[in-house]
């Protein structure tokens, strides 16, 4: 054999000791960890898609017909239509929200 497969077949040869079963429990529970983590992260994303999509369901009908009726109740004592629209959009918005998430 000349030098270069000398070499090969050191560096892939046999281990001298045996595989530490610490190490490999360390490298394992890290894979998992990052696996969950991974997992978590998608389900924060849908979680803050769907809410984005509800928050944008609830508040901008709200606001059209608010802003819609705004010229004819300013001056008025209606105002608190609007307010009440408001109210409902934040309302609806925080029982859709799932803030307490699983």
């Amino acid at each position: 054999m000349n030098e270069p497969e000398i070499s090969l077949a050191a560096l892939f040869g046999d281990a001298p000791r045996d595989p530490d079963p610490q190490f490999i429990a360390k490298v394992d529970a890290l894979v998992q960890l990052d696996q969950a983590h991974a997992l978590r992260r998608r389900r924060a994303w849908r979680r803050f898609a769907g809410d984005i999509v509800v928050a944008g369901a609830i508040a901008l009908p709200a606001l059209g017909l608010s802003l819609g009726q705004a010229a004819e109740l300013i001056g008025t004592n209606h105002v608190a239509l609007i307010a009440a629209a408001s109210m409902v959009a934040l309302t609806g918005w925080a029982a859709t929200n799932r803030w307490a998430g699983v």
